[in-house]
Parts: C-alpha cells; structure tokens; sequence
C-alpha cells in the first residue's frame, strides 16, 4: 500500500513537470487545486483510521475478512467495505419476572457488565451483523433462562430479599453467561442484581405487618412508660412511708427519753428526800407570807432593812 502512496505522488509531480515543460503553455491556477485535490481523495481511499477502543473488521464483496483493524492508522484497500466494532465495557439492564415456588412472579432488575471480544468480530459479523444484534439474540434469552430456572429453587418470593440468595443467584448468572456467551464473542465481567420488586399481594401483606408491629411497638413503649412512671410512685411513696417511720421512730424514741429521765429523777428523790427540801429552798425568793384577820398569827420579818 505505501508503494501505491509513492508512485501516486511521483504522478502527480511528473503531471506538474509536464504541464510547466511546453512552450507558450500557461497553466491556471484553478487547475493545480483540482489536481491536487484528486491526488488528495484517490491517496485518502487507501487510508482507515480506527478510534481508541474499538475494532474494524473488512468485507471485500461482501465476504468477511478474517483479518481484524485495531485502533489507529492503517493503509488498506480502498474496495473493502468495513465494519467499526466498540470494545469498550458496556452494561446491558434487563427487567424479568421470577417465579417462585409458591407461584408468584418476582420482578427483578439485573445488570450484566460485558465486553466484545475484538479477535472474535469477524465471527460474529458472519453469524450475527453487530454486538447489539448478538445481545438481543444470545445474551438477553439466555439470561432469562437462568433466571426462571433460578426461581424454582426458592420456597417463597420473599426469599428473594435475602442476602445469601442474591449472592448465589449472582454467581449463577455469571457463570452460566461466561459459559455461553464466550464462544459467541462476548465477554462478561459482572452481573449484578439493582432492585427485587415482589409481587403486590406479597407488598400489601408486608406493609399491613410493619403497620402491626409499629402499633405494637407504640403500645409497648405506652406500657413502659406508664410501668416506669407507676414505679417512680411507688418509689416515691416507699421513700415517703420511710421518712414517716424515721419520724415516728424518732418522736417514740425522745418520749421513751424523757419518761426515762423522769423516772430516773422520780427513783433519786425517792432515795433522798432531804434533796426535796434543799430544792424547795432554792426555789424561795425570801418574801415570808404575809396573814391578815382571823386567827392567823402575822410573822414578823426581822431581817434588817
């Protein structure tokens, strides 16, 4: 092909060389550029350019060439036809419905990450035209296959929501894809589960048991509360007939004092009469009484004044 380059520029120069070589000739300038021009287009008609991240693969009437175009520039036949395939990763989202044993379909959101295999294009040109062609054709019914017969393992659809069967639901998936998607072309890195949508009778009953357990738990936490206020006020009534006893005990234990003192002094002047005596004079202020008329006898103070 880089021949093919040369000697169309060695024309192209020997045409300008004749063209200024004959005497009295004067060549326009509009007549350059056309030739220019042409030489321009017939040299670009060799050459294919190919972007970052994808494959060309070339059909010469109309039958596939085994050989595949990588990203670049390339010098090639300008007879051939091409097709641009994207290798770059791409997500395909299906929605399907899952049947469980108890015969309720599950609606499911699933996201399978793939890539086209470039050494594989002129195959899949030849036995589908284009990796979206071989998506709808190979990918989309296979994945609703392992999907249903998923399904038939699990007891009830709510069992769909637990972690251990996603994850095993997960590795299924991949695996059966990777096994028969492979030989066709594709490559597939990841499937992942985005959202489980139950059924509507099986949403209903769940919404109508978390309203259940709400009023439970309110009622519950109504109980508590008046449980812990009716403690507080036992709590309270018990310090309160605590603090009477406390009281009681101590209003019983000055009277048992004072009648003690009281019999203690009773038993002493018992004992000693003389003392009786001795406090009815310290109690006497001095002044004699004092009797008039009758026969009382008037005493006569004869304390000095």
């Amino acid at each position: 092909m880089l021949t093919l380059i040369i000697v169309a520029i060695i024309l192209v120069i020997s045409l300008l060389l004749i063209s200024t070589s004959k005497p009295g000739h004067q060549t326009k300038p509009i007549g350059y550029l056309g030739l220019v021009v042409t030489v321009i287009g017939a040299i670009w008609a060799f050459v294919l350019t190919v972007p970052a991240g994808h494959v060309k693969v070339a059909t010469f009437f109309g039958k596939v060439q085994d050989q595949t175009y990588s990203e670049g520039l390339h010098f090639v036949n300008p007879l051939l036809d091409f097709t641009t395939f994207d290798l770059r990763q791409k997500t395909h989202k299906e929605a399907a419905g899952i049947p469980a044993e108890d015969k309720l379909i599950t609606q499911m959101d699933v996201s399978v990450q793939y890539r086209t295999v470039g050494s594989m294009t002129p195959d899949i040109l030849r036995n589908t035209g284009s990796t979206d062609a071989l998506i709808q054709v190979h990918l989309v019914p296979k994945l609703r296959s392992i999907l249903r017969e998923q399904g038939k393992g699990v007891a009830i659809s709510q069992d769909f929501f637990r972690e251990d069967v996603q994850r095993q639901l997960q590795q299924t998936l991949q695996q059966g894809l990777v096994d028969y998607l492979t030989p066709k072309g594709i490559e597939v890195e990841a499937v992942l589960i985005r959202d489980v949508i139950l059924p509507k009778v099986i949403r209903d009953s769940i919404t109508e048991t978390k309203r259940r357990e709400q009023e439970v738990l309110k009622q519950q936490a109504e109980l508590e509360r008046f449980a812990t206020e009716q403690d507080q006020k036992v709590k309270q009534a018990e310090s309160e007939l605590r603090a009477a006893k406390l009281e009681a005990q101590k209003i019983r234990e000055l009277a048992d004092a004072e009648a003690y003192k009281i019999e203690a002094i009773n038993k002493t002047l018992a004992k000693s009469p003389n003392y009786i005596e001795l406090k009815k004079v310290e109690q006497w202020n001095g002044v004699l009484p004092v009797y008039a008329g009758g026969d009382n006898i008037p005493m006569i103070d004869l304390r000095k004044k």
